[in-house]
């Protein structure tokens, strides 16, 4: 008969991948299928490590006012740009200013902090559930730290420079009393509740305290720090914002974060109100300056301009009435004209120069054109010059006193707008909506924690069993112990509950056994196996499909010898080939299973027979061959046990060549012989039984040997020249009900 190889590869292949490695979506939704319960624990970690961050995370609440910066004056020339006027964003850093913020920073005493000693976490899990706080707070030592939401209140805390920003503890001492110490050395070893403390530290330094209030049982600790000015400014800072739509936009939008609704709400209303304040007393500031300048010079200007009149009058009473020239008349009103740009460009001069240096560039420009206008009015006057001297005279004291008309009349005007000014600078800040009180905190936000915990911990969860799954070697489906092996996988066995249960079933239904079955301890024991006691059983129906498979697997072999091994134990090498030999035997073929475990081998008890004489002592001729195989009660089916029932002598098990002789004797009276022998890495034993048998299946349960050990099993055998046909996944990972449906539905 003709050997088909393609079933059979050589023992050159067997250990090398042949079947590359798949990753589609299929098998990682049998990874997730396979690890549902682990993903479903995951889940669950992730809603407590949620939970436990929720209780432990203090609230932190969010106000909000939304003020207006109007620094336009209603008095002046809107179509003339003000380059002076501050930016939106420079307002924004003039409300984190240390000017303003310190009045806030004083006023609610933001420099004391005060925090109780408490285990994150616990501490705040406790406060939620007394009973464990109370049982904690009895440990000797947890006495010092805060189980119960303890609290103290102080005021009037002053420490050196040199200890701001670090701790002092005080420690409750029950009634009332505390003690206050720092790194070890204590300050005051007892003090009351309302008490000024002042301590003496030396170098001339004082420590002053005085606690109003404290809610805590003795030996309970607290941290008590004194920031300092700059750090604590910077702490504001980081919790104050300000938002604004766009930088041509006035409107200002305050935020401020902190953990206590009310105080924080009275802290962002103060900043706006200090603010307020600071930007009214700096316009009027100005406002003053410039009035002041007006009110000393305007005097001086009535007093010239009277002078100039007076004269003006002297001389036409002196030389009477004169009539200009249309010439003179025309030159002197372009120098009026040029003195009152004059007069103008001066005004503007000494304004910027209360503000800036005479270096600054508007101050330069303006110098410049001063000097243009005079040199004007110098050419136009040497014009006026050549004129008589009675009528250049005349127009000379008629220009002296429009020009000083015009410059009292400007000074006036402006003194009244800036007094008009003053009035109405306290509406450069507007506030139109003050904060009110939060009604929820804006962290920790529950949903989003709850959803970041799950995803976070099912995201690691996923990623560990993904990364396991690329590196590990162990052989968890059908793919990969063919990829292993480089041999075809005949059938994958699916996991069975009712083998479990038939085992320990202490009777079964009688009309289960087949014909010939005798004895009611054997008929327990054979209803004990899946293939007798529960035949519909979709494991024994797997192992049906490989009945029908092994003419093909045994097509071409040089004789009817089955070898049914293991790498390792537990894979359920016995389970398959007694159950095999049942279904081959209930098919009507005269079958053999012969126990070659002499160490552990069970397979006489499944049948109700003694362990001996067995293999060892029927090779050996220790026992003759008619007691030694024995029928059992499914028809067609003989067992030949594991043996070894005497003390002594025959402890090894018989060499190749003695197996083989018995073999050749035996194998011809059987249509199949089935040899169950131990696991391969374990002994030797199935190294050199197998070199009589025709064909090797090599048994591997899923989930519960790694790739280099099968590859070393096929290793060994293929160094003593026996040919593993190829594998039976055992343990499967068990099918969909839809399977099972479909099946019984056919059963039906």
């Amino acid at each position: 008969m003709k050997q088909v190889n393609y079933m059979q590869p050589g023992p050159g292949l067997q250990g090398y991948a042949t079947v590359p490695a798949t990753s589609d979506a299929k098998e990682y939704l049998a990874l997730i299928l396979r690890h549902k319960f682990g993903i479903l624990l995951t889940l669950l970690l992730g809603v407590a490590i949620a939970t436990l961050y929720l209780i432990s995370t203090t609230p932190v609440y969010q106000a909000e006012a939304l003020i207006e910066v109007d620094d336009t004056n209603p008095l002046d020339d809107n179509t003339v740009v003000d380059w002076t006027r501050p930016t939106i964003k420079e307002e924004a850093n003039i409300l984190r200013s240390r000017k303003v913020l310190q009045p806030v920073v004083d006023l609610y005493q933001l420099r004391n902090e005060t925090r109780a000693k408490k285990l994150k976490v616990v501490g705040d899990v406790t406060e939620r559930v007394p009973a464990l706080g109370d049982w904690l707070s009895k440990l000797d030592f947890a006495k010092s730290f805060a189980w119960h939401g303890e609290s103290i209140e102080i005021t009037n805390l002053s420490v050196p420079r040199a200890w701001e920003d670090d701790p002092l503890t005080l420690t409750a001492l029950g009634d009332d009393r505390y003690s206050l110490s720092r790194e070890g050395r204590v300050l005051v070893e007892s003090a009351s509740v309302g008490e000024n403390l002042r301590v003496d530290v030396g170098s001339n330094s004082l420590v002053t305290l005085t606690v109003t209030a404290m809610d805590a049982t003795e030996a309970v600790e607290f941290s008590v720090v004194r920031r300092s000015l700059e750090s604590t400014i910077n702490g504001v800072r980081a919790s104050l914002s300000t938002e604004t739509s766009d930088a041509q936009s006035r409107m200002i939008t305050l935020k401020y974060l902190g953990t206590d609704p009310i105080e924080t709400t009275e802290v962002v209303n103060q900043v706006v109100q200090v603010y307020r304040d600071v930007k009214l007393s700096d316009d009027i500031g100005d406002t003053v300056k410039e009035r002041e300048i007006f009110e000393s010079n305007l005097p001086n200007v009535a007093s010239e301009l009277e002078a100039a009149e007076n004269a003006l009058s002297t001389f036409r009473r002196r030389t009477g009435s004169i009539n200009t020239s249309l010439q003179s008349g025309n030159i002197l009103g372009q120098i009026d004209v040029l003195q009152r740009q004059l007069n103008e460009q001066e005004i503007e001069r000494d304004e910027l120069r209360e503000r800036y240096t005479a270096l600054h560039p508007s101050t330069k420009r303006l110098d410049k054109e001063i000097g243009i206008i005079q040199r004007k009015i110098n050419q136009l006057r040497g014009r006026v010059s050549s004129m008589p001297n009675n009528e250049r005279e005349m127009e000379q004291l008629q220009q002296e006193v429009d020009n000083k008309r015009t410059i009292y009349n400007e000074m006036s005007a402006r003194l009244e707008n800036i007094r008009i000014k003053e009035s109405i600078t306290s509406g450069s800040v507007k506030i139109w909506d003050k904060a009110i009180p939060p009604e929820r905190p804006v962290s920790p936000n529950k949903l989003l924690a709850l959803v970041g915990a799950t995803l976070g911990t099912l995201f690691l969860y996923m990623l560990y069993l993904t990364l396991r799954s690329a590196l590990s070697t162990l052989i968890s489906d059908q793919e990969s112990l063919e990829r292993a092996s480089g041999l075809p996988v005949y059938m994958s066995i699916p996991k069975s509950s009712a083998q479990k249960r038939l085992a320990s079933a202490p009777t079964v239904d009688p009309r289960r056994l087949l014909p010939g079955a005798s004895g009611s301890s054997d008929r327990k024991a054979l209803a004990n196996v899946l293939a007798v006691g529960k035949p519909e059983d979709y494991s024994v129906e797997s192992m049906r499909g490989l009945r029908s498979m092994l003419e093909d697997v045994m097509d071409g072999a040089k004789n009817n010898i089955l070898m049914i091994t293991s790498p390792l134990p537990s894979m359920g090498k016995s389970f398959i080939s007694l159950n095999l030999a049942v279904l081959l035997a209930q098919s009507g073929k005269r079958v053999l299973l012969i126990d070659a475990d002499h160490q552990r081998g069970q397979l006489h008890k499944q049948f109700g027979l003694k362990m001996g004489p067995g293999l060892p002592e029927v090779v050996r001729g220790k026992s003759e061959l008619k007691e030694t195989v024995k029928p059992c009660q499914v028809e067609n089916l003989y067992v030949i046990p594991r043996g070894f029932m005497n003390d002594g002598s025959s402890r090894e098990m018989p060499g190749d060549r003695e197996f083989g002789r018995f073999m050749d004797v035996v194998a011809h009276r059987f249509d199949i012989c089935i040899i169950d022998t131990p696991p391969v890495l374990s002994v030797s034993t199935a190294a050199s039984l197998g070199k009589q048998a025709g064909s090797t299946l090599m048994v591997v349960k899923e989930g519960e040997i790694k790739e280099p050990q099968l590859t070393e099993s096929l290793k060994r055998l293929s160094f003593s020249g026996i040919r593993v046909n190829g594998c039976i996944l055992n343990g499967a990972t068990a099918p969909t009900p839809r399977h099972y449906a479909y099946y019984r539905e056919q059963l039906d």
